[in-house]
């Protein structure tokens, strides 16, 4: 994939503990923004990260949450959420806005954000 400078680069995942009856959800996200063009997107910027978690949710619901709230704080800028996740594509299509699916393993920011939004869900859990 190219990497363009001129959009926001928005790694969305999340997290689900569906073992507990009173099941918790996580969701994160990742901004990232380049100076130059880029084939694996190494010379980005984070410019923004931010998570969520709630009670009787999936982790679903909770990327949605996340990608939501990346929308209202960077109204106006083209942004790319980018997921190893299939299920963002039934996100509500947006003026400015594009998704991909990308491999897990191919990019660390897609580890990373599975590990935030874990983290929100863990701490959600343990008060």
């Amino acid at each position: 994939m190219k990497f363009e400078k001129d959009f926001l680069y928005i790694w969305v995942g999340g997290s689900c503990d569906y073992g507990h009856k009173e099941r918790a959800g996580g969701g994160a996200y990742i901004a990232q923004q380049l100076e130059t063009d880029s084939k694996d997107c190494s010379n980005a910027t984070t410019v923004d990260t931010y998570t969520c978690a709630e009670f009787n949710t999936t982790e679903f619901k909770m990327i949605f949450a996340a990608m939501n709230h990346a929308l209202e704080k960077f109204a106006g800028h083209p942004i790319v959420f980018l997921s190893n996740v299939q299920y963002i594509m039934n996100f509500e299509k947006k003026d400015l806005v594009d998704m991909k699916i990308l491999p897990y393993h191919k990019y660390p920011q897609q580890q990373q954000v599975h590990e935030m939004a874990s983290n929100a869900m863990r701490k959600l859990r343990n008060g």
